[in-house]
């Protein structure tokens, strides 16, 4: 029983997280860790703007080079008076989330996808941690477990996301923190699939996952890798692959409308956002913390506050 408690401490911990979606210590700019190669790092000007702000990429993964801001992001950090992430990475705000991810039909998880699904799914469980199985997820949604299970094996390491570890540096500095949307927004784009397309999301999750197993594939250390060479390309190489991926399996339609709401039409909003937080405080100087993916391709929110009127340029060192 105290192993089932701690390892759904350890995955409501990480759930909080995987929307973004390392310690604090461990992003000082004294830490002589190695960091990125290159930042996903972008400086805003024009239009009102009295200081300069950014656009920081990040990647809801951690550990190892990922732990350390590279120096011409942690100079922009410093100096900015105003850190937004994609949701408030408080705990009143990851507590209410997390109630959020339970079910309300009285079924189990297990209960929902059946027994064929949940021989796949122990598979996939056992391969991350052995002593893992379903009992954490048991309470949850079904798209909770579909969108987890790819993440798990990092997040249940207890590496803290990039964004977290910035909201809670950026408190104890006491600059200002918001968020780029609202975790209730964020949860919308999961909670419009009816159960039928939760199961075919976890579906295709599962067909992902035994054929990068079976290849011998990480393709989050594919993420990571592309990450850390701070190579814009590489990461949108990653993404194209993963819609790729979908579109060759029996979900293709289900598959480019999750794709094109969690990407194209969330760069746009959220730009709109940013361009928002900007002219209303045009005399700060604000740092957008958002994933990498949201800063890549022909309609990324860097394109959007480029029709807007501002003037947007990468800093790679």
């Amino acid at each position: 029983m105290d192993g089932h408690n701690a390892d759904m401490k350890r995955l409501l911990r990480a759930l909080g997280w995987f929307f973004l979606a390392i310690s604090t210590s461990a992003f000082a700019q004294g830490d002589l860790a190695e960091h990125p190669d290159q930042p996903f790092l972008w400086k805003i000007e024009g239009k009102e703007l009295k200081k300069t702000s950014y656009l920081f990429g990040t990647i809801h993964l951690g550990g190892g080079k990922l732990a350390n801001l590279h120096p011409a992001a942690e100079s922009a950090f410093q100096q900015c008076e105003v850190l937004a992430t994609e949701i408030p990475c408080d705990t009143p705000t990851q507590m209410k989330m997390a109630l959020q991810l339970m079910r309300k039909d009285q079924k189990t998880l297990s209960e929902s996808i059946g027994k064929d699904r949940l021989k796949l799914v122990e598979a996939e469980l056992k391969a991350i941690q052995p002593q893992l199985d379903l009992t954490p997820f048991e309470p949850m949604k079904t798209w909770v477990l579909a969108v987890t299970l790819p993440m798990l094996k990092s997040q249940l390491a207890g590496e803290e996301a990039m964004d977290a570890t910035l909201w809670n540096r950026a408190t104890k500095m006491e600059k200002s923190t918001s968020s780029i949307e609202t975790a209730d927004s964020q949860l919308a784009l999961f909670e419009q699939f009816d159960e039928s397309e939760q199961l075919a999301l976890l579906d295709e999750t599962l067909r992902t996952m035994k054929k990068d197993r079976d290849a011998q594939r990480d393709s989050s250390q594919e993420m990571v890798d592309a990450y850390l060479s701070g190579d814009l390309q590489a990461i949108k190489k990653e993404i194209d692959k993963s819609i790729e991926e979908m579109r060759q399996g029996p979900n293709k339609e289900l598959g480019e409308r999750f794709y094109r709401q969690l990407l194209t039409e969330r760069d746009a909003s959220m730009a709109k956002s940013i361009a928002k937080k900007l002219s209303q405080a045009p005399e700060k100087s604000h740092f957008f913390a958002a994933g990498a993916a949201h800063f890549a391709g022909e309609t990324s929110i860097i394109s959007h506050l480029e029709a807007l009127g501002y003037k947007v340029t990468r800093i790679k060192k």
